[in-house]
């Protein structure tokens, strides 16, 4: 039965550092207890360590402070467009002029969360844990708060606070790719940047709105990363291919 506990507490283990360290404490004669603190002392050595880098402050505090809000902007006006697709007329024009809105809507958050998840596991994969805790933390804490009204025609509809968190399944799938090293590809960069150009571009006539793009163009600083990724790939291939 001690056996079995040690494995589950082990599971806290790094795959790598797993099999050595229940070696070591197999070959010891560690008690359950022992074993426990062993482990654990094991992990939080390690996280300190990675917490001496730069890349988990800047993945955390990044993802935290800043791209956590346009996802959640995204997440809501993907949800008022869908509303409004359902109670709309059901006319041809208004039908394919909201399809349109929705499917940009939906490739922006696509852009946004996709690549969150991609650069928080691709820049600190060991503390992805701390990462997503800290991104999640605005959600949760608008979500006491969250009190969004569509107002259409004589219909006044609450969205429903889970819609904050329509990011996370896109972003489940960013996290993955980085986690297993996902090469990155030149012809994903357009689909992470075109959905949001086509947005921004037709803002830069108002007077206020220059300072808007700009802030959401560093808002979406993990879809940059993402870029330069993929030119840099592109850039070691081409060295390790001499003509």
């Amino acid at each position: 039965m001690n056996h079995v506990v040690v494995d589950l507490i082990a599971l806290l283990l790094p795959p790598c550092d797993r099999e050595a360290v229940l070696g070591d404490l197999a070959e010891s004669g560690a008690s359950l207890a022992s074993s426990f603190f062993a482990i654990l002392a094991f992990v939080l050595r390690r996280q300190f360590l990675c917490w001496l880098s730069w890349r988990p402050w800047f993945a955390a505090i990044a993802l935290a402070y800043t791209t956590t809000w346009l996802l959640m902007g995204n997440s809501v006006e993907i949800s008022t467009n869908a509303v409004k697709w359902y109670w709309g007329p059901a006319c041809w024009h208004y039908v394919l002029h909201l399809l349109s809105d929705f499917t940009l809507a939906l490739l922006r958050l696509f852009a946004a969360a996709w690549s969150a998840g991609f650069a928080a596991a691709r820049i600190s994969r060991r503390t992805l844990w701390c990462s997503m805790l800290l991104l999640l933390g605005p959600s949760i804490h608008c979500f006491k708060l969250f009190h969004v009204e569509t107002h259409f025609d004589q219909h006044i509809i609450q969205l429903s606070p889970f819609v904050l968190f329509l990011y996370l399944p896109l972003m489940i799938f960013g996290i993955y790719a980085g986690l297993h090293n996902l090469r990155p590809r030149l012809w994903l960069t357009p689909l992470l940047i075109i959905p949001y150009c086509m947005q921004l571009v037709p803002m830069m006539k108002g007077q206020n709105r220059p300072n808007f793009v700009l802030w959401t163009l560093i808002l979406l600083w993990p879809c940059w990363y993402f870029v330069w990724l993929a030119f840099l790939s592109i850039r070691r291939t081409k060295e390790s291919c001499p003509l």
